[in-house]
């Protein structure tokens, strides 16, 4: 597995795109989410990339932006790991 640095570059408040290299690998969103009677929390939710919003696939909440980071980054090289097998 390659050494991983997160290159987040942010697109407006509270929002970021992931790269590796200059390729486009996912996108780190701030939201916040309604949890009942037990009011509302901020997460970090990340998407893979896509141009259009229906072709991303959702990889998860979390509750900080690094750790988005690393799991985006983990599932990114199994991907390609398991691109490289076919």
């Amino acid at each position: 597995m390659r050494y991983w640095r997160p290159d987040l570059r942010s697109v407006r408040r509270g929002e970021w795109i992931m790269f590796d290299g200059e390729r486009k690998i996912a996108i780190i969103r701030l939201v916040t989410i309604g949890l009942g009677e037990y009011g509302k929390r901020e997460l970090f939710r990340a998407v893979t990339w896509a141009p259009r919003s229906e072709d991303r696939d959702l990889i998860g909440y979390f509750p900080d932006r690094h750790l988005a980071a690393v799991v985006v980054w983990s599932v990114y090289q199994r991907d390609l790991e398991r691109a490289r097998r076919v």
